[in-house]
């Protein structure tokens, strides 16, 4: 079996701007501030398994933004999925991995498993 990974949807390409959670040019809050909440339940920030090197171009879960593959990995951006455009990867990371089935793809027949991201369990493509 080829051990190569294709993402589909849920794919953030590399370097993608995040954009600004608040705008620069809103207006200053005028008069006092609202009370407090009598209790805040702070939530534990999900960690990833892996953290991909800073200095490269990288592929990120749409959802969380959990690191999936360095640009080095790419094989192909023309690969086709049922759903449409699908990159092929050499290698990805925060994964997932479903059961294997038989599947009958436009090469043939092959041992193919869904793959889904492992921090917020969004599925991302196959593997075979």
């Amino acid at each position: 079996m080829c051990v190569a990974q294709v993402l589909t949807a849920h794919l953030l390409p590399p370097r993608q701007a995040l954009g600004s959670l608040c705008s620069p040019w809103a207006a200053p809050r005028v008069g006092p501030l609202p009370p407090a909440p009598a209790m805040v339940r702070i939530s534990k920030p999900k960690t990833f398994q892996a953290y991909l090197d800073d200095c490269h171009r990288r592929y990120s879960c749409a959802h969380c933004r959990a690191h999936l593959a360095n640009h080095d990995d790419l094989i192909s951006k023309s690969f086709q999925g049922s759903q449409g455009r699908a990159y092929l990867f050499n290698s990805v990371v925060n994964v997932g991995c479903g059961p294997a089935e038989e599947r009958v793809l436009l090469t043939g027949l092959h041992a193919v498993a869904d793959i889904h991201c492992e921090n917020c369990k969004t599925t991302l493509g196959w593997k075979y």
